[in-house]
């Protein structure tokens, strides 16, 4: 195991020297004008730094319109997600009835379910509800498509809290609601920055959904919103828009995850070992 740890460490550095090259590129490249993108390497400081760039694309290229759309989808969805998770999670992990373990296996089936095969049902769904171009159509796909990851990482946590904190709470007189809000939930919080996070990452940069069931561009998400500009700099070459838009889009999930990560970590690693 120790042998291997150079190599491990290897792969990873030169990963995230990759990564970390790509956002350099993107960077500069947003700080450039669409004729020097074209005519300089990529790898050339710019020139010029031109900030207008990002003014651009929040204005002229609706970044700003799609980030918001994006943020409205993601807090919502993700809160809603975590919500029922937590509840479900509660009631599998901690209840003990029949069929409980089919229910559990039923999550994990639906977790395996790869995303196109249901996409035109929902666009039906969704039709009929009067649901098709809205944003909170889209959170609820969203809710549903997150929440059977999140019962399956919940349900570990809830299994292994200890009973006695819920005698104690209903020797107190607590009711089942409250001691779930007030006494187990609040203990699972690691668990549930970790899904809050998983969550963010996958709603955020959702892009199939999106596309398919979001037609106005008022209602555009990031994603969908960016592959648009990228359309429209195919035909125009205003690649300076595309690139800042891309940086703009990138900035909130990066300032999320270095807020939460040793949580997110604690917590990811708290369910494998439970």
């Amino acid at each position: 195991m120790y042998r291997n740890k150079p190599f491990i460490y290897t792969i990873l550095i030169i990963y995230c020297l990759l990564n970390i090259s790509s956002f350099v590129w993107l960077f500069f490249s947003s700080l450039k004008g669409s004729s020097e993108i074209l005519s300089s390497s990529p790898w050339a400081f710019p020139k010029e730094l031109i900030w207008t760039n990002y003014i651009d694309a929040w204005n002229v290229g609706h970044i700003g319109t799609y980030l918001l759309n994006s943020v409205y989808v993601t807090f919502f969805a993700t809160t809603g997600t975590l919500l029922l998770a937590s509840m479900a999670a509660y009631v599998l992990g901690r209840i003990e009835f029949r069929g409980g373990n089919l229910i559990l296996t039923y999550f994990m089936i639906a977790m395996m379910i790869p995303p196109f095969m249901i996409v035109i049902p929902l666009f039906d769904i969704l039709k009929q509800l009067s649901l098709l171009n809205s944003l909170n159509g889209l959170i609820f796909v969203y809710i549903t498509m997150q929440l059977p990851i999140n019962v399956f990482i919940l349900t570990s946590f809830y299994k292994n809290i200890p009973s006695d904190l819920e005698e104690a709470a209903a020797i107190d007189g607590a009711s089942p609601f409250k001691t779930f809000f007030r006494v187990m939930m609040p203990i699972t919080g690691s668990a549930m920055v970790a899904c809050g996070i998983i969550n963010v990452l996958k709603i955020w940069n959702e892009f199939l959904f999106a596309l398919v069931l979001l037609n106005d561009e008022k209602v555009f998400t990031l994603p969908v919103g960016i592959f648009n500009l990228n359309q429209i700099a195919d035909y125009s070459s205003n690649w300076s828009i595309l690139f800042a838009g891309m940086i703009i889009s990138v900035i909130p999930v990066l300032i999320l995850f270095a807020l939460f990560q040793r949580q997110f970590a604690r917590g990811i690693t708290e369910g494998s070992i439970k």
